[in-house]
């Protein structure tokens, strides 16, 4: 047999060997289950228990020739040992070790790490230096502690070792001694049980708190409702927010602590990850933050809150991370709903757009999430990028924005797309202010929310009979186009000016204004178009020339010339007031019917 096919002699009276392969499997076990730090310590003391043991055998048997280095080679430990220096032992009781060095010669040890690991980065003969530690702490009756400085499981020419007492390492070795006299042999497998028991159960806490959250979600119930339960559950506040930052639910947080979160969002103090959630410090709390992905596609964030700073569990970010996966079914829940809603929707205002079938249309009412009856109003939102691309506007992205803001303010709407507009069908307008409030507070949210956007609404008058949709889709069109530069314009506020583009043809609206623009009538020639928008906007500023100059950015000579010129052309003079309004009129209901737009 091999020497390195041994490890250990003596317990009691009974020799109990260990083969080489023995020794591999339990530190490979050890590595697996433990990791490579604490095998360190664990071999270090397994060693030592041994060391005591054979050394307990030879003091007991009153034979006291066998040195340290005798055991190692009988065991099969090493080959031979050398050793210089001494260790002495006063009359006062104290030890002193005098420059003890020595060498292992073809360590077991090193030979196996080598052979089946490769070469390490550190000495690697823990067991070695635990049996020579724990035969001489029992032979001297002090902590004395072998430390290995040379391995050739390192690439050394051979293994060599330093003996000192326990406090002469220090502080030199503390982390090493620490860890060496960490704990005994049982303890150290007490520990890994522990730790083992503790993952087993919080991975079935994990699973289950993962099944009660998705079973609601199959059963159907809000994303208010299965944030409730996981509060429930762990007692930790959450919010549920956009990517804008508008809030979609939480739980146990107050109104306080809800506007302390919104006055810090901008001085938060970044803390670092663990896997796919954040950390981060504000002035009164602490909180985590997981995504909530579809996709790979963000659509919203969960958080935990703690309130104040607080230690938080180092297993909190599974738990939000499995919030983050409920919130995404709910989503795709609400999104599946929205598209189900969305062909209804727009089946009810394509037929009222087409007019077919519509007296029985009052029957897919009931299908609609909120009570839909007269008196209503039609409204058409044309959306409009602030700078101009060649990019598609994503109107399915803007409808389930509008959706999540109309359901916010309780407006009892159903909207498609037309074209390349919008078009809202809302109901109970008994105030029509309020509604034209509520509307304003909905796109303004829309514009913080996208501000690459521009959004204009008309809005159309009001009427209890189906039959009226059509004239209310052109009124809401015609009050869209107004360009007063307002979020929304109301039908019923263009008085006149709205009769006339409402109840004339094109015919009779194009006859109008020929009469009255003369040559200036000839919109589709640029130059006499430029002309047409300088009067225009001379009118619109109550024929002040300052006001035209500043927003056409002409001289005030400039202008003066052109209006010359007008005045040519139409042989008026454009300086009477009811010739300058009836101008003006004209060309507004041109614009109002979609026949002239000014750049």
């Amino acid at each position: 047999m091999l020497v390195s096919d041994l490890l250990i002699d003596s317990m009691g009276t009974k020799n109990i060997l260990m083969s080489a392969n023995a020794f591999l499997t339990l530190k490979n076990n050890l590595i697996k289950n433990i990791g490579s730090y604490k095998t360190k310590g664990f071999l270090f003391r397994f060693g030592k228990e041994f060391g005591i043991e054979s050394a307990k055998n030879v003091f007991q048997n009153g034979t006291r020739k066998k040195t340290v280095g005798k055991m190692h080679a009988r065991l099969g430990h090493v080959k031979d040992v050398t050793f210089t220096g001494e260790i002495v032992k006063h009359p006062d009781g104290t030890i002193e070790c005098i420059d003890t060095r020595g060498k292992w010669v073809e360590s077991f040890e090193a030979e196996l790490h080598v052979k089946n690991y490769g070469y390490a980065t550190e000495c690697i003969c823990h067991t070695l230096c635990g049996f020579a530690s724990g035969a001489l702490s029992y032979e001297f009756g002090e902590s004395i502690i072998a430390i290995e400085t040379k391995c050739v499981a390192k690439g050394d020419p051979c293994c060599e070792y330093e003996i000192r007492l326990e406090q002469d390492w220090l502080p030199e070795q503390e982390e090493l001694i620490n860890l060496y006299q960490n704990d005994n042999i049982l303890s150290e497998l007490e520990m890994t049980y522990d730790a083992l028991l503790h993952h087993k159960q919080m991975l079935e806490k994990i699973s289950t708190f993962h099944s009660q959250l998705t079973k609601k979600v199959t059963d159907k119930h809000s994303m208010d409702e299965i944030i409730r339960t996981a509060y429930q559950l762990l007692n930790i506040p959450i919010l549920i927010e956009d990517i804008h930052g508008n809030q979609l639910s939480q739980v146990g947080l107050t109104e306080e602590q809800l506007q302390s979160i919104r006055n810090s969002q901008s001085n938060l103090k970044y803390l670092g990850d663990k896997r796919s959630a954040s950390y981060y410090a504000g002035t009164s709390y602490e909180k985590l933050v997981s995504p909530v992905l579809i996709n790979n596609k963000n659509y919203a964030r969960c958080s935990f809150f703690y309130f104040p700073p607080q230690e938080i569990d180092e297993n909190d970010y599974l738990f939000l991370e499995r919030i983050s996966i409920v919130i995404a079914l709910c989503i795709l829940y609400e999104e599946a709903q929205f598209e189900e809603q969305r062909r209804m929707r727009s089946t009810i205002l394509e037929r009222l757009i087409h007019n077919q079938n519509i007296h029985d249309i009052e029957s897919y009412f009931k299908f609609l999430p909120f009570k839909f009856h007269s008196p209503f109003s039609t409204a058409v939102i044309r959306i409009d990028r602030t700078k101009p691309n060649n990019e598609m506007i994503d109107l399915h992205e803007q409808l389930i924005q509008l959706s999540t803001l109309i359901k916010k303010w309780e407006l009892p709407s159903i909207f498609a797309v037309v074209g390349e507009e919008v078009a809202l069908l809302n109901s109970q307008i008994n105030h029509k202010q309020a509604f034209i409030k509520k509307l304003n507070k909905i796109f303004q949210q829309m514009e913080k929310q996208n501000d690459n956007y521009k959004y204009t609404i008309g809005i159309s008058s009001t009427f209890t009979d189906f039959k009226q949709f059509d004239r209310t889709l052109k009124e809401a069109r015609m009050a869209q186009r107004f360009p007063n530069n307002k979020l929304t314009t109301d039908y019923e506020d263009l008085g006149l000016l709205g009769d006339i583009a409402t109840n004339m043809s094109i015919e009779q609206l194009h006859e109008m204004a020929k009469k009255t623009l003369k040559d200036l009538y000839h919109f589709d020639d640029p130059r006499k178009k430029e002309l047409l928008h300088t009067l225009y906007v001379y009118l619109l500023n109550g024929q002040r020339l300052k006001e035209t100059m500043e927003e056409l950015a002409l001289s005030i000579g400039g202008i003066q010339y052109r209006i010359k010129q007008i005045e040519e052309l139409l042989q008026v003079t454009v300086k009477n007031a009811p010739t300058a309004a009836y101008i003006l009129l004209v060309i507004q209901a041109l614009i109002l019917s979609g026949e002239l737009q000014f750049d």
